[in-house]
């Protein structure tokens, strides 16, 4: 990790990690719920309400429930019985574009630092981000994605499993997340962990990393 310079809590920063969704592109799951609500005749924030992260949505994330297997289980949770095709159209609706002022952001760290993604995802939405956003994705080095690891945020075994692909500590990690329990997971093992709560978070974390001559 030769391109460590910056430091933030008196630690020195050797990668960057970003989650993707809410942190690099936008996602709005509610999208899902008012095209089933079209087609279901059942009001949205009536699904909206009846959604929930459940054993289901956790194993369809990791790899050990296939699509048809996870809308089965979704029609039951939503009471709907909507078919397959209708069901991932919705499901897919939910990726959008990307976070405003990330390209910049991403350029200008790309220069200084190696870039990663650590995401909690499933296969038929890697199919749409992976070409929705192919240049942006460009930036980084590598990819970690729940589906393909077999675990998933918060639990340790996913920053553990990117911190040795990579071959950094935790505690030169910076990572950035939009959820909680996500940030307060790497923070756990060591890896210093900043919540996205507003837009212009990383801009105001990341601004002391890339001012200063390239490295």
């Amino acid at each position: 990790m030769d391109r460590m310079s910056k430091t933030i809590d008196g630690q020195t920063i050797g990668a960057i990690l970003f989650d993707l969704g809410n942190v690099l592109i936008d996602i709005d799951f509610y999208r899902c719920a008012r095209l089933w609500s079209d087609h279901a005749g059942i009001p949205a924030h009536v699904l909206a309400s009846r959604f929930r992260i459940d054993d289901a949505y956790k194993a369809f994330e990791c790899g050990k429930l296939d699509a048809p297997a996870f809308y089965e289980a979704l029609r039951g949770q939503l009471e709907i019985s909507l078919p397959d095709d209708t069901m991932r159209e919705g499901w897919n609706a939910i990726i959008r574009d990307e976070k405003p002022g990330i390209r910049d952001c991403l350029e200008q760290l790309a220069r200084r630092y190696p870039l990663y993604v650590l995401t909690n995802t499933n296969p038929e939405h890697e199919n749409i981000w992976t070409e929705k956003h192919r240049d942006l994705l460009s930036h980084f080095k590598e990819i970690f994605v729940s589906s393909h690891m077999g675990c998933r945020k918060p639990d340790a075994a996913a920053y553990l499993h990117v911190s040795r692909s990579i071959g950094a500590p935790c505690s030169k990690i910076l990572f950035f997340d939009d959820a909680e329990e996500n940030v307060q997971g790497a923070r756990k093992v060591g890896m210093q962990a900043i919540r996205v709560d507003l837009a212009h978070s990383i801009t105001r974390w990341i601004r002391p990393l890339i001012d200063g001559p390239e490295t």
